[in-house]
């Protein structure tokens, strides 16, 4: 794509979105969508915040579960060194 038709590309995107974002704060009937779309909207980014604690949870619960994971194997930080000793053991 060559610079003339990226500026093109542009110029008709910006228009097509100068043009509905004109259409819903400028109109009666934008007014309306508006109010319409606002509680979906609301209700998707209360969603999204959920999620995010829910992850933020979900990494404390991982990182404390390798912790342990780690204590209780000994302290070792790699995790192969005490795998393939007890492998060794078990195999002899």
């Amino acid at each position: 794509m060559d610079e003339s038709s990226r500026v093109l590309l542009s110029t008709l995107v910006g228009a097509m979105l100068g043009s509905v974002v004109g259409c819903l704060y400028l109109t009666d009937h934008g007014r309306r969508v508006r109010d319409q779309i606002e509680p979906t909207l609301d209700a998707i980014t209360s969603e999204l915040q959920r999620a995010r604690k829910t992850a933020a949870k979900l990494r404390k619960v991982a990182h404390e579960g390798e912790r342990t994971f780690h204590s209780l194997v000994g302290g070792e930080q790699d995790g192969v060194a005490w795998w393939s000793t007890d492998l060794g053991r078990a195999e002899s």
